[in-house]
């Protein structure tokens, strides 16, 4: 597949100023505890609140001006929405998101905010890809898949050219890259870049027990659909199997998967609202989870992980 670390160079090169360079943290107190040097992106603090704001971003940079007339339409459990909403609505586009029915509140109304048609479905009777097609051929809308894209993957992948601004600015290099996984985008763009500019880096996947399936696919060497009758409080990384376009180039850029549960999760959400005093969605804490729960040996390494969302419900950040 043609895609390489120039492919992120050329989607920062668009959107650097339309994005937030987002901070790249370290605490003593979490290093000293798991004597290991760990940084994490807080991609939980880019624009609409998660990192799918690089790919919605670039992607639209890209439609030519008839596309743009015609709109665009999207899929999305709630972040790729509000991404895609807000892209739409800096550049004057029209825009219809289709959303289940059980997405959480604050994604959906973030996205109608963001000035977005919301079309709900059943996510038990009905498919987000077939109402999506249909849309996009019947109004010739440009349908923005939310990972598998090449355009949506370099734009995502953006964010691992700042881990390696930032990290060079203290001469510093890592040994560990762990990064949350669903259709498997943002991993396939940033560990792109990182093993180019990191040749020894080991890039592992983070998924929510039951929803493994880049793991199990990394593992068979290919694509492996969920089993299905699991769930998750994780909903922004729950996807049925690993995206077309991005298994080849975690397959070839991942040492592995790594797996976490529901109850760690919560308790990791808990951590850092304490300890770094920012608010992560589940989906977007499986990576620090992992760190948190020694998935694996972080002894004395250098490790950066990815803070992907911070859209989390308040109900759901008070009970917790």
């Amino acid at each position: 597949m043609n895609f390489s670390y120039k492919n992120i160079d050329d989607a920062y090169s668009k959107i650097k100023n339309k994005i937030i360079k987002t901070p790249l943290i370290s605490n003593d107190f979490i290093n000293k505890k798991f004597d290991a040097k760990i940084f994490f992106k807080l991609e939980n603090l880019q624009t609409t609140g998660s990192f799918k704001f690089r790919g919605a971003t670039h992607k639209i940079s890209k439609l030519g001006e008839d596309d743009k007339r015609n709109g665009v339409v999207a899929y999305s459990s709630g972040n790729h929405a509000q991404a895609v909403a807000y892209a739409s609505l800096q550049n004057q586009i029209s825009c219809k998101i289709i959303m289940p029915n059980n997405a959480p509140k604050i994604k959906m109304e973030n996205t109608k905010k963001y000035k977005a048609e919301v079309i709900l479905y059943d996510p038990s009777t009905q498919s987000r890809e077939k109402i999506g097609e249909k849309i996009s051929k019947d109004e010739n809308r440009t349908l923005i898949r939310p990972y598998d894209d090449l355009d949506v993957i370099a734009g995502q992948g953006t964010a691992g050219l700042e881990i390696f601004d930032q990290l060079k600015e203290y001469n510093i290099v890592p040994d560990i890259y762990l990064c949350c996984c669903g259709g498997g985008g943002l991993i396939a763009g940033t560990s792109t870049y990182l093993k180019y500019k990191f040749k020894n880096i080991e890039s592992y996947s983070v998924e929510p027990y039951g929803f493994d399936d880049t793991k199990k696919s990394l593992n068979s060497l290919q694509i492996l659909a969920n089993e299905q009758g699991h769930s998750s409080i994780c909903d922004a990384i729950i996807t049925p199997e690993p995206g077309k376009l991005t298994f080849p180039i975690n397959l070839q850029n991942l040492k592995n998967g790594l797996v976490v549960r529901d109850d760690e999760v919560k308790s990791s959400i808990k951590f850092f609202a304490e300890h770094l005093k920012i608010i992560i969605e589940p989906g977007g804490a499986v990576a620090a989870t992992a760190a948190l729960t020694k998935k694996i040996d972080m002894k004395n390494k250098t490790v950066v992980v990815m803070i992907s969302g911070g859209n989390i419900d308040l109900d759901m950040f008070a009970n917790l």
